[in-house]
C-alpha cells in the first residue's frame, strides 16, 4: 500500500438462495486497497443455489495482486 492510500471493506455477497445444507459463506469481507477490486469466486451446486467460495484480488489496471480460495 502506498502512502497516503486507504483501505476500504468490500463485504461478500451472500448465497443467493438461503438453504440449511449450504455452507456458510467462510468469507465475510476483503480489505482492498484504493487501487484493487476484488472478484468473487462462486460454488454453484446442481440445484442451483451457489455460495462464495474465494475471491481474487486485482489492481484496478486488470494485474492480479493476491489469489484467495478456501
Amino acid at each position: 500500500m502506498s502512502k497516503g492510500n486507504q483501505k476500504r471493506t468490500v463485504l461478500a455477497p451472500q448465497q443467493v438462495v438461503s438453504s440449511s445444507h449450504l455452507p456458510a459463506n467462510c468469507i465475510i469481507s476483503v480489505n482492498l486497497d484504493d487501487d484493487e477490486d476484488v472478484q468473487w469466486t462462486w460454488t454453484f451446486l446442481p440445484s442451483g443455489e451457489r455460495y462464495v467460495s474465494g475471491y481474487t484480488i486485482v489492481k484496478q489496471a486488470g494485474s492480479v495482486h493476491q489469489n484467495t480460495s478456501v
